[in-house]
């Protein structure tokens, strides 16, 4: 039986949820007991997870569901929210863990971390790094960009905690490397700055109707030139709505063609890019007659000439 989107977006989340709890409670406790700031910065970010994963089991109700009369197109834009959320959340946690960091600059420490903080970091980028390829999986088989976001905030963490494991380790041999650790959860403040634009600048991008991908103008040009009755697309326009692109644009068949025809034209024309690109959930089609002197030129369609 094939599970739901909802149904594989909630199941990815809670298992990764699980193990977020878990990871952060021995991060931060071992961080304490060794005297390693970076596993405990580490170990918050771990908490943070919690935050983001909250939302999405929230936001997946909402994005997942069909469109209606209130909401014609969809409901899209819930995920982008969320991606928006994740962001920030992302990056409120990362420039809390980077002041926390710079202000304890410049004080004497009088514990180095042990070996055991090295062991939770090693655990943490192991079962982390598993954990976002198993998510990817899962946001692979439902399309879903807030999943796959989530899968990299998983990736975020184990990336986090390898400088972690670093500075424990040369800290643990090298006593003398004072602010090692400090260093240490600067870098992981980087990392998570940089999670956090990667998730949120697509989100922006989308809320400004930036134009979805342009590899799909690309693909709509080439099966128009497979298909001899249309003669040229032109006036291609994409917008993305959460992992969901709509598209619209002009069609070009010959004048004399009748409606009927044109219409079963389009129609067909639709029903193969709808097969073909699974982010396209949508497509308004604008039937024009085509004409020498009102021809738009357009390299994909160059050899179908005029009568």
């Amino acid at each position: 039986m094939t599970e739901t989107p909802v149904k594989v977006i909630q199941k990815a989340t809670w298992v990764g949820s699980i193990a977020n709890v878990a990871l952060a409670i021995v991060k931060i406790t071992v961080g304490k007991f060794t005297g390693s700031q970076a596993l405990v910065a580490d170990g918050v970010h771990s908490f943070s997870d919690l935050v983001t994963d909250t939302a999405i089991l929230i936001g997946s109700r909402y994005w997942t569901a069909p469109a209606d009369k209130g909401h014609p197109y969809g409901h899209g834009r819930f995920e982008t929210l969320t991606n928006i959320f994740i962001g920030v959340v992302l990056a409120l946690v990362g420039i809390g863990i980077g002041w926390d960091s710079i202000s304890q600059i410049g004080h004497e420490t009088t514990a180095q971390p042990g070996m055991l903080a090295f062991w939770a970091a090693i655990a943490s980028i192991v079962v982390k790094e598993v954990l976002y390829r198993w998510t990817v999986i899962q946001a692979k088989k439902i399309n879903s960009r807030s999943l796959h976001a989530n899968a990299w905030h998983h990736r975020s963490d184990a990336l986090s905690s390898l400088p972690v494991a670093i500075a424990v380790i040369a800290n643990y041999f090298v006593p003398d490397l004072h602010y090692l650790d400090q260093i240490a959860a600067l870098l992981v403040t980087a990392m998570i700055l940089k999670a956090a634009f990667e998730i949120l600048w697509p989100a922006i991008l989308e809320l400004t109707e930036a134009e979805a991908d342009t590899d799909v103008e690309t693909q709509i040009l080439q099966y128009a030139n497979d298909m001899p009755l249309i003669r040229e697309v032109h006036a291609i326009r994409s917008r993305r709505t959460g992992s969901t692109v709509l598209l619209d644009f002009h069609l070009l068949v010959d004048p004399e063609m009748s409606v009927d025809e044109a219409h079963t034209i389009s129609e067909n024309f639709k029903a193969h890019i709808l097969a073909q690109i699974d982010e396209v959930v949508d497509v308004i089609i604008h039937i024009e007659p085509y004409t020498c002197a009102e021809r738009v030129v357009n390299p994909c369609c160059e050899d179908k000439s005029c009568d």
